[in-house]
């Protein structure tokens, strides 16, 4: 047949004809290409689904049903499908295709088939329709045949495929689909490989799921099948289990059933070593083929194996590109995630500066501009190289039991990494003297002037009164930012900005916040300090955590408050909230510079955008809890200053004298200088505000030659980008797509390895069965459940306990309405925990999966002493 309109032989097709054939028709179509045995057929292309549709007038009434279709009432969405999917029954198809079909068909040999479905959106890179649409096995004759077809058509349209593209945003408007017949194999084993570990993400493994007869019982979970895991460098079997698969999927005269497996093979291996060995070949060389990591099934008849369907896997966290491909072992950790909590995304713009802030703070100027193999990107998120830690083994422990650790997970699955992986890492080092002159040779000599400068800042903290402690750190901070404001009026050319944003905002990252910390560092140890001195004497040490309540100096907490008296002065006067009111512009002058996420360059800020702040301030109003917060504030502060004398008398009516004046003295002093712990941050997040305040200048200036659309499309391009002459506006659409994508990932690693194995957090953190995480403030609580992704998503009710990922300054006006706190990041000295404590709130921080794990409404008792939680509804 010369003229085929409606159908394609599958050896004649290749990735060029995706849109006509579908991702999975292509992808036979290439895999043939590439000399892999795969069964014989054919493919109706998309025009054949089209010409069905148009014939029985179906798109029409597809137009009508969708129109006002609510993307969250699946209950609608099963009825809708249901109308869709029995107007394809009820149609014909037309004679022109159906002579197509049986031409093809009978050429193939009018074998037993199977028909599936290969839509043009299935099987991407970076979507996954897997098991959304139907499949037949073992289809006989031609009736049999264009029934199926009709049915695999209507499968697009299958309830769970519907609302998996409503939810995604895809048009439904322009889809199409093709159909795969296919000439059965008589199966008496199948199974699916993957040619990168899904489960951990190695791309250095195989995996391969087998077990007997036809695939359907694996795929449809009935059977554990046996299971290998492979060295794709050299084939080597490193893993094996057999499992005991007592059914299999078998042919019979129309479609297939499920059968029991003759006993004597239950715990029989369905693959013996020479074809795991076979099937990994086949692996490789479809992974090579397509570039890119394979899902394949495959079976075997007469110890013959096909490959029956490739689709890229979907799920894996990307691979970190290692410069010339080194086959060394390099284990890097999530930079922000374990220095401020945050596993979102950064947007490119703030990709760019913090990548650039850490090789100017690090490397001089001679190696900035040359590539970073210590610095690493992926998914808007920045890794770092700390492979070297595995020399420093002694130290491990400390390191594991750090209390500064921002995120305690973080550092103990990297150490997991670094024990596993000793005597690999042991056997590739560099020798120690050989590292040392590297570091020094590119080492940035600005650092160790910042350290110097740091010394008198530290001795300043400890010869001189907390008072003029406190005020030295606030004026150094504020000259900072005076500093910058006329640094920024001296700017007029654009490279003048650019320089500007790139030169002095990597000071303001790192070594201006950390020399703020200098001047308090030592009242971090003030606590542990005043627990040893109560624990020589035998008191209690549990009241400690009262005298973290109500901390002054904290500007955090002071928003917090200020906001709540906002509320009160409004509500009394019988005023809204609005932007342009004297008391919220007042609040937006001073904290303005604040945001969701705020250490992001690309991330606008609350006086862009005072929607949050406005909503905060009538949350309260609504139910005036700004009493109750107010009046919890200052109790809070009372408690603390009681506990300070009580503890002092006891120490006095033990005789130890001496001792009750040192503690007194330095339980009063942690408590005037610790809340300074959050001015750093404040003075980097005011400073990346006003380089983004140049930022958008420098947009306003691109949207006046037409690169871009807005001054807001900035934050989603490169510096790089700024510099070039080209039109921006197709990469911002890109990346703004790519980031919004990002937003929404569930699980981000916490450390990734150069085989791109991923670890998303310490294996004894991996209980299934326990809600138990870091507790990180005392007290018991119960609660109904509120689970936010971010702090503008909604509001919380008096008492809820919060469960979210991660908390930052931006979160902190919410702690005043809540009853407790779970975070799946983060520890004790993180900063959900350190202001739970200051508010007396209940928390656990470091809780594995806790948004996915509790559910909204839940009612839970929370106990923030042990860091388990309760189900009690």
């Amino acid at each position: 047949m010369k003229n085929k309109n409606f159908t394609k032989y599958l050896q004649d097709i290749s990735q060029r004809d995706l849109l006509r054939v579908g991702a999975k028709a292509s992808n036979l179509g290439e895999m043939i290409k590439a000399g892999l045995p795969v069964p014989k057929g054919f493919v109706l292309v998309v025009d054949a689904y089209k010409r069905f549709i148009t014939f029985n007038k179906i798109n029409i009434r597809i137009k009508e049903l969708l129109k006002d279709l609510d993307n969250n009432d699946f209950e609608s969405i099963k009825i809708i499908s249901s109308k869709i999917k029995n107007l394809f029954k009820q149609g014909e198809i037309p004679d022109d295709l159906l002579t197509e079909i049986n031409q093809l068909y009978e050429h193939i040999g009018s074998f037993e088939v199977v028909v599936r479905s290969s839509s043009t959106m299935e099987d991407s890179p970076i979507t996954s329709f897997a098991g959304q649409y139907d499949s037949f096995l073992n289809v006989k004759g031609k009736e049999q045949l264009h029934k199926c077809i009709k049915q695999c058509w209507a499968s697009l349209w299958n309830a769970r495929a519907l609302s998996y593209r409503l939810k995604q945003n895809i048009n439904n408007s322009e889809l199409s689909h093709g159909i795969i017949i296919q000439k059965i194999i008589k199966a008496e084993k199948s199974g699916v490989l993957f040619t990168a570990n899904p489960v951990n993400s190695r791309r250095d493994q195989i995996l391969i799921n087998s077990s007997w007869g036809l695939g359907e019982a694996i795929v449809s979970g009935i059977v554990t099948p046996d299971q290998w895991i492979v060295n794709k460098k050299n084939y080597k079997i490193l893993e094996e289990k057999i499992s005991s698969k007592i059914i299999m999927s078998f042919r019979k005269d129309s479609g297939t059933e499920f059968v029991d497996v003759a006993k004597e093979k239950w715990k029989q291996s369905s693959l013996d070593e020479n074809e795991v060995y076979k099937l990994s070949k086949l692996a490789q060389i479809a992974e090579d083929h397509f570039g890119f990591p394979q899902d394949i099934e495959w079976v075997c008849c007469n110890n013959k194996f096909y490959l029956v369907q490739s689709r890229p896997i979907t799920t894996l966290f990307p691979k970190l590109e290692i410069k010339g491909n080194s086959e060394k072992l390099r284990v890097y950790i999530n930079f922000l995630l374990s220095d401020k909590v945050m596993p979102e995304p950064l947007t490119p713009i703030g990709e760019d500066m913090w990548k650039k802030a850490l090789k100017y703070n690090i490397l001089n100027r001679k190696n900035r501009n040359k590539p970073t193999p210590f610095l690493k990107s992926a998914t808007g998120r920045v890794f770092i190289d700390a492979t070297e830690l595995s020399r420093l083994e002694r130290w491990w422990d400390k390191i594991r039991n750090n209390p500064s650790n921002m995120d305690p997970e973080t550092m103990k699955a990297l150490l997991e990494v670094l024990k596993r992986n000793k005597k690999e890492l042991k056997q590739q080092r560099k020798p120690l003297i050989k590292l040392i002159m590297n570091i020094l040779i590119k080492f940035n000599p600005s650092f160790l002037k910042f350290l110097l400068t740091s010394i008198p800042k530290t001795l300043y903290g400890v010869l001189f009164s907390s008072e003029k402690v406190v005020a030295r750190a606030y004026e150094f901070g504020k000259n900072q930012i005076i500093y910058l404001e006329q640094k920024v009026k001296k700017l007029h050319t654009r490279e003048e900005k650019i320089e500007f944003i790139e030169k002095k905002m990597p000071e303001f990252l790192h070594f201006i916040p950390l020399q703020i910390v200098f001047y308090v560092g030592m009242s971090f140890t003030y606590i542990d300090k005043a627990r040893k001195i109560m624990t020589k004497h035998q008191l209690d040490t549990s009241e400690l955590s009262k005298v973290e309540k109500s901390v002054p100096n904290n500007v955090t907490t002071e928003m917090g408050m200020e906001l709540l008296k906002i509320a009160q002065t409004l509500d009394k006067s019988g005023e809204k909230p609005t932007s342009e009111h004297p008391e919220v512009r007042k609040f937006l002058n001073k904290y303005g510079h604040r945001a969701y996420l705020e250490v992001d360059l690309g991330v606008h800020r609350w006086k862009e955008d005072p929607g949050y702040v406005i909503n905060l301030i009538k949350s309260y109003m609504g139910n005036k809890s700004y009493n109750e917060g107010i009046k919890k504030f200052y109790q809070g502060k009372k408690e603390a200053e009681k506990v300070i004398q009580d503890i002092t008398l006891q120490l006095k009516e033990k005789g130890a004298y001496r001792d009750a004046k040192k503690l007194k003295k330095i339980l009063k002093n942690y408590r005037k200088m610790f809340g300074v712990r959050e001015l750093p941050k404040y003075i980097m997040v005011k400073a990346i505000s006003i380089f983004r305040r140049v930022l958008l200048e420098i947009g306003e200036e691109l949207v006046a030659e037409e690169r871009i659309d807005d001054k807001q499309d900035i934050s989603f391009i490169s510096f790089k980008d700024i510099k070039s002459e080209k039109r921006l506006q197709q990469l911002v659409k890109q990346n703004r797509k790519k980031y919004q994508r990002e937003l929404k990932r569930s699980f981000v690693p916490r450390v990734v390895t150069s085989t791109g194995e991923t670890i998303f957090s310490a294996s004894d953190n991996k209980r299934d069965n326990e809600y138990k995480g870091i507790p990180v403030s005392p007290g018991i609580c119960e609660g109904q459940v509120k689970i936010l992704k971010h702090p503008e998503d909604g509001t919380v009710k008096k008492g809820d306990i919060l469960v979210t990922k991660a908390t930052n300054p931006a979160w902190t006006p919410l702690f005043l309405k809540i009853g407790g706190l779970i975070t799946e990041m983060g520890g004790p000295m993180s900063h959900g925990s350190v202001v739970a404590r200051e508010y007396g709130i209940p928390a656990i921080a470091g809780m594995r999966e806790a948004t996915s794990r509790f559910k909204d409404g839940q009612i839970i008792r929370l106990n923030g002493e042990t860091g388990k939680v309760e189900i009690l509804d």
